[in-house]
C-alpha cells in the first residue's frame, strides 16, 4: 500500500514541477525583455526649387508655323523661236544684278531686227514719194482751176457777143462743152488730191506699224540675252545649250533674294489682339531662333481673305538671311503688344491655367493667377501670368513672395516643403 502511494505521488509531482519551471522561465523572460524606444512619426518635407516674383513689362509670344514664299518668282521665256547659244548658270546658284543667265543665238534675234529696219526704210521712202505725188496733184488742181475760170469767162463773153449778133448759138454750145469738160477735169484733180491725202495717212500708219515691229524686234534682241534684273537665286534651268525652243518656252526661273517672306496662319484666338495692336500703330515682329542667334521678322501685312481657322500674316525676311528658300517650313514666335506688371514663370510652376503655389513659412499656399500668354526665356517658352485671378477679392502677388517652380503631383495647400538653394 505504501509503495502504491509513493508511486502515485511521483506521478503527480513531475507535472507540477514542469509547470513551475515553465512559469519561472516565463517570468524570467518577461522581466528581462528589452524595452523598445517610442517611435515618433515625423512629417515628410518635400525638396523644391523656387523663384522670386519679378514684375516686368513683357510682350507675350505666340508660336506660329509658316512657309517661306517669294513675291517675285520670275520665269524668263524665249521672245522668239531660236537656238540656245549659252547657259551661264545652274540650278540653286546665287547671281548678282546684271549677270548673264541664258543667251539665245544672235542670228535668230538680229534677223528680225534687220527685216524690221528695212520695212521702216521702205515705208519712209513710200511716204516721201507719196508726198511728192500729192504736191504735184495739188499744183495740177490749181492749174486746172485756173483753166476752169478762163472757160467760164469765155462762156460769158460768148453770150455777150450773141447779144450783139457777133457770135452764133453754135459758138456758145461749143464753149459750154469745153467748160463742162474742164469742170470734169477739175473734179478729177480734186479727187487725186484727196486720194493722195488718204494714201499719206495709210503710209504713215504702215510706218508706225513698221517702227513698232522694229521696236519689238530690238526688245526681243535684248530679251534673248537673259540677265539678272537684281540679286537672285536660280530655281531651275529649263534648257541646255544647242536646244531649239519655241516662242514662249520658259528658259530659266529665279527669285529675288530680297523678295522672301514668311506666310504664317494667325489663329482666331490671337487675331483680335494682333489687329488691335496694328490699329494702334504698333510694329509687331516674329522671332526665329537659329542656334544661338535670334532673327527678327517684321510683320508686313495681313491677308485680304480669312478662313475659319484664322488669317494669313506675312513677315518680311531680312536680306541677309539667305539660308532659307521658298517652300521651307519655319517655326517662329510672334511678339505681341507689351503688357505691364506681368510675371514670367516656367510651366512647371503652373497648375491648370490659373493656379500656382507660393511658399510661406515652409508650406505651400495656393495663389490664383491669370494666364496671359507665353514668353521666351533662353529659347524656352515660359508662362506669362498676371497677379490675381478673375475674382476681384483674390490675393495679389507680392514681390516678397516665393513661387514654387518644382511641379509636385501631390501639391496641396499646407504641404511642407524646403527650398533647394541652386
Amino acid at each position: 500500500m505504501a509503495v502504491v502511494s509513493k508511486t502515485r505521488f511521483k506521478v503527480l509531482l513531475y507535472p507540477v514541477l514542469i509547470i513551475l519551471v515553465a512559469l519561472l522561465l516565463f517570468f524570467y523572460f518577461v522581466s528581462t525583455k528589452s524595452v523598445q524606444p517610442k517611435v515618433e512619426v515625423q512629417e515628410k518635407v518635400w525638396m523644391v526649387a523656387s523663384m522670386g516674383v519679378v514684375f516686368e513689362k513683357l510682350s507675350p509670344v505666340h508660336r506660329l508655323y509658316g512657309k517661306v514664299e517669294s513675291f517675285s518668282m520670275v520665269q524668263a521665256a524665249a521672245p522668239v523661236s531660236g537656238v540656245i547659244d549659252k547657259v551661264w548658270v545652274k540650278e540653286g546658284v546665287r547671281v548678282k544684278q546684271g549677270d548673264s543667265l541664258v543667251s539665245m543665238a544672235l542670228a535668230d534675234l538680229e534677223i528680225p531686227v534687220q527685216q524690221a529696219t528695212a520695212d521702216v526704210a521702205d515705208t519712209k521712202a513710200q511716204a516721201t514719194l507719196q508726198k511728192l505725188v500729192d504736191k504735184a496733184n495739188k499744183q495740177r488742181l490749181s492749174h486746172e482751176q485756173s483753166v476752169l475760170e478762163l472757160k467760164q469767162t469765155t462762156v460769158q463773153r460768148t453770150r455777150q457777143l450773141i447779144n450783139k449778133d457777133l457770135a452764133s448759138q453754135a459758138d456758145l454750145d461749143q464753149v459750154k462743152e469745153t467748160l463742162v469738160r474742164q469742170e470734169y477735169v477739175v473734179v478729177g484733180a480734186q479727187l487725186a488730191v484727196e486720194e493722195g491725202g488718204v494714201k499719206i495717212q495709210q503710209i504713215q500708219a504702215r510706218l508706225a506699224k513698221a517702227q513698232a515691229v522694229l521696236a519689238q524686234a530690238k526688245l526681243n534682241l535684248k530679251r534673248g540675252q537673259v540677265v539678272a534684273p537684281y540679286d537672285a537665286r536660280i530655281i531651275k534651268v529649263e534648257v541646255s545649250e544647242g536646244s531649239r525652243v519655241n516662242m514662249g518656252t520658259v528658259l530659266v526661273s529665279f527669285y529675288g533674294l530680297d523678295s522672301l517672306e514668311l506666310r504664317a496662319k494667325l489663329p482666331v484666338t490671337i487675331l483680335a489682339k494682333v489687329q488691335s495692336a496694328l490699329e494702334k500703330g504698333l510694329s509687331l515682329e516674329a522671332v526665329y531662333q537659329q542656334k544661338e542667334s535670334r532673327i527678327s521678322l517684321p510683320l508686313s501685312r495681313l491677308a485680304g481673305q480669312a478662313t475659319t481657322s484664322g488669317l494669313d500674316a506675312f513677315f518680311t525676311m531680312p536680306a541677309t538671311f539667305t539660308q532659307v528658300r521658298p517652300g521651307d517650313l519655319m517655326e517662329v514666335d510672334l511678339q505681341g503688344e507689351p503688357l505691364e506688371s506681368v510675371v514670367a514663370i516656367p510651366y512647371s510652376a503652373l497648375y491648370g491655367r490659373n493656379q500656382i503655389y507660393i511658399i510661406q513659412e515652409g508650406r505651400l499656399q495656393t495663389q490664383a493667377v491669370q494666364l496671359l500668354g507665353e514668353v521666351l526665356r533662353d529659347g524656352v517658352l515660359w508662362a506669362l501670368i498676371a497677379s490675381g485671378g478673375k475674382d476681384k477679392n483674390s490675393k495679389m502677388l507680392d514681390e516678397q513672395d516665393r513661387i514654387c517652380i518644382t511641379h509636385l503631383p501631390n501639391a496641396v495647400t499646407g504641404l511642407k516643403v524646403s527650398e533647394v538653394v541652386p
